[in-house]
């Protein structure tokens, strides 16, 4: 399944741990359908494939984050039922590098015999369009879309809070986007979208402090308050730090109605109808990163796989993801389990790749000048 000129196409995605800096395959595990039995004992069986294409083949699983990052976690929790739908062997390999570009490229650019599939984000993937970020992985409409797992209905969300600094803690979004007097100073990461775009369309002085997500510099800095807002996907420290009362989560960028952690706090939805922007293009182009984010982690494939090969793929990752096996996993690397379906995925890369929409965000994003980090 492919998208081009508003034809069918998928996107996968999440707010994920992306690594930075080069590299090649960090680590590589393979599970075998046999091997895999016993892993999945408590798991349904898969349906039969008549002339499986894939029986016996070895399927390279490309995590473009480092081992132990979310994308690496949920390869190898999907590994095992994999193989056994597919009786393959699965091997993971991780590939971190440029911002997850080191592997995008690489899955985009392998033979489309559906032998090589990898993770992806799609709020990334479209960021780095948006961004115009040198060496962006081409034609994203063109690959080939599988679907995994949708983004944060609970741990995974990206959120922005307040810190409780020497300042009067930021309570209220509605109050900050209806102050158009106070500048706030944000602590944010290099290459964000969601945050100066949502600044800037609701004319929120801000000044910026920029520093690379995951950081040492961006834990140092937030825990100094160096900022009186930041944004980070919420999960581990961030949330520990938060809820032990030195911040305030004001906003969940998602175009959910509630955020599954806390209803009290408002979600992108809830702002759009509560406070919408002053443009309807203003408009579209925060709804389309707010559900690139909610789109989640996906899988995905070098464009051309032959319908019948695509099919099977996307079968096998949509039984895996029921497996109570896989859902325990998940649940215990504080992963997402809410399938998402490249049908679901189609709307939110057609939505991101609107040429209004790319150049209503472009006007309030900073477009790249280097080298993806």
């Amino acid at each position: 399944m492919h998208l081009r000129n508003a034809i069918g196409a998928a996107v996968v995605a999440s707010t994920i741990l992306a690594a930075c800096g080069s590299g090649t395959s960090a680590s590589s595990t393979a599970t075998t359908a046999s091997s895999s039995s016993s892993t999945t004992s408590a798991s349904s069986n898969p349906p039969n494939i008549p002339n499986n294409p894939f029986a016996g083949k070895t399927i390279r699983l490309i995590s473009s984050g480092a081992a132990g990052s979310t994308h690496d976690l949920a390869l190898r929790a999907a590994a095992p039922y994999l193989a056994k739908y597919l009786h393959a062997t699965a091997d993971v390999v991780d590939m971190p590098g440029g911002g997850q570009l080191l592997a995008w490229n690489y899955v985009s650019k392998a033979a489309p015999d559906g032998l090589t599939i990898g993770t992806t984000d799609i709020q990334g993937l479209l960021a780095n369009r948006w961004e115009k970020v040198p060496n962006e992985t081409p034609n994203i409409q063109d690959l080939s879309y599988l679907g995994f797992v949708g983004g944060g209905v609970a741990g995974g969300a990206k959120v922005l809070f307040s810190v409780n600094t020497s300042n009067p803690p930021l309570t209220s979004i509605y109050t900050l986007v209806q102050d158009h007097t106070t500048k706030v100073t944000y602590l944010g990461s290099v290459g964000d979208v969601s945050v100066p775009m949502l600044f800037k369309i609701y004319n929120i002085p801000y000044t910026a402090l920029t520093t690379y997500s995951g950081s040492l510099a961006e834990l140092q800095g937030i825990l100094r308050g160096d900022g009186q807002l930041s944004s980070k996907t919420w999960g581990g420290s961030w949330a520990s730090f938060v809820t032990s009362g030195k911040g305030k989560v004001l906003l969940e960028f998602s175009m959910r109605k509630t955020w599954g952690i806390d209803a009290n706090v408002p979600t992108l939805y809830s702002l759009l109808q509560k406070d919408p922007p002053a443009t309807a293009s203003e408009k579209a182009a925060l709804e389309a990163n707010a559900s690139a984010l909610d789109a989640g982690m996906g899988l995905f494939g070098p464009a051309g796989i032959p319908a019948n090969k695509l099919a099977i793929l996307q079968a096998a990752i949509k039984w895996t993801v029921a497996q109570p096996g896989f859902i325990a996993q998940s649940k215990k690397s504080a992963l997402s389990t809410a399938y998402e379906s490249p049908q679901q995925e189609i709307a939110v890369i057609k939505a991101g790749i609107n040429p209004t929409t790319e150049a209503t965000i472009r006007k309030f994003v900073p477009l790249s000048t280097g080298v993806a980090s």
